[in-house]
């Protein structure tokens, strides 16, 4: 497994190839890993320090030429090796695995830079700095896509993007992210009874406070709840800003109603949600959404933006939970109809999310996996 992030279980991205690897070592294979603390394990925070280091693809290209006799398989995160197997020494099969695939990220980029107003000097200069990294590291990621076996991504939209625009039809691959059977079974025992649940009147967020991930929509989101439903309490987790920042953003003083939790160790999301009612998740763009289908795991319907990824889970539980990206009028409407609804109606809800979340599990993914990995193995030895 290789990725240009730390190998930690709380970094969606990076628990990905964590969570699979788990799974592979169950089923006798030997996983190892290459990820940014191995390449940097002295590493420099300072934006200087960035600038003039090499790039990961650099160190993960040496270390696969020292090793690559080692192993059958390289899972490699999208531009992490943008090198064709003859110049890494490699005879096994190379996988370039998208979390969120970069084209729709740039896209999502391109767009919310040409929305911004004029900024500070400070600003500009670090805004300018990411932009000339992004224009260095983008050939990459196309390139590691163009020079790999095997093509894994999250969803169908990136399938298409895929074998539409890039015309790699042959060789990209849908594998939906998923949680293992004790992380369900923790979930489930978690939760508290539908009828306190529906009482709490609670709307969960999971998500890096951000635009991306909808920080400019939440107070139009929350004032239009709240006008209807005057006793709703909000609760934001895992924002990486605090509490008094989100607030500044919400234009909104400090209050009993709504609760900032900044950071949270994985293991203690399943307590943190097992009292909420509705999840929000108005993100612009996603590789999945594991903050999606772990509400679903506890049992919470979830109302998003109709973008991909979380369209991967929610138009199997229902497509009217799907919304058209910043209608944050009808973000709130059907936050209030699931808020306000029938305590029959929401235990049947509930059920539902229980079932589909059951659906998206690691170890059929990986049993799935390799049954793939295999086949393209073979072929790339033919």
């Amino acid at each position: 497994m290789v990725l240009h992030m730390p190998w930690e279980r709380n970094l969606g991205g990076s628990r990905v190839q964590l969570e699979l690897a788990e799974e592979f070592r169950k089923l006798g294979h030997e996983v190892e890993k290459f990820d940014y603390y191995d390449a940097f394990p002295k590493h420099q925070s300072a934006r200087l320090g960035e600038l003039f280091r090499p790039s990961f693809s650099v160190k993960a290209k040496a270390f696969v030429q020292a090793n690559a006799h080692r192993f059958d398989i390289i899972d490699a995160h999208q531009g992490n090796l943008p090198f064709l197997k003859q110049e890494l020494g490699f005879q096994g099969l190379l996988v370039a695995r998208s979390v969120g695939l970069y084209a729709f990220y740039d896209e999502f980029t391109k767009q919310e830079n040409a929305r911004k107003a004029p900024q500070k000097i400070k600003t500009r200069l670090g805004n300018l700095l990411r932009s000339w990294q992004n224009r260095r590291e983008y050939p990459l990621y196309s390139w590691s896509l163009q020079t790999c076996d095997l093509i894994n991504v999250p969803n169908h939209d990136e399938l298409a993007y895929i074998r539409d625009i890039l015309e790699l039809r042959n060789k990209c691959v849908v594998f939906p992210f998923g949680l293992s059977q004790q992380r369900q079974k923790v979930f489930i025992e978690a939760i508290q009874s539908v009828e306190v649940r529906l009482a709490n009147k609670q709307v969960v967020f999971i998500g890096v406070w951000g635009p991306r991930k909808g920080s400019r929509d939440w107070r139009e989101i929350i004032m239009g709840v709240k006008k209807q439903v005057p006793e709703v309490r909000f609760l934001f987790l895992g924002t990486g800003f605090s509490v008094q920042k989100v607030l500044e953003d919400l234009h909104i003083p400090v209050c009993d109603w709504i609760e900032i939790i900044p950071s949270y160790d994985s293991d203690e999301l399943p307590r943190l949600l097992s009292g909420a009612t509705v999840g929000a998740f108005p993100s612009y763009i996603e590789g999945f959404g594991f903050a999606v289908l772990e509400k679903l795991a506890c049992g919470i319907a979830t109302v998003a933006y109709d973008v991909p990824g979380p369209r991967e889970t929610l138009r199997l539980l229902d497509e009217s939970l799907l919304i058209t990206a910043g209608n944050v009028e009808q973000f709130s409407h059907k936050l209030v109809s699931l808020l306000d609804m029938e305590l029959e109606n929401y235990s049947y809800l509930t059920n539902k999310c229980l079932e589909i979340a059951s659906n998206f599990s690691w170890e059929k993914t990986a049993k799935q996996t390799l049954e793939i990995y295999y086949k393209f193995l073979e072929a790339s030895k033919n």
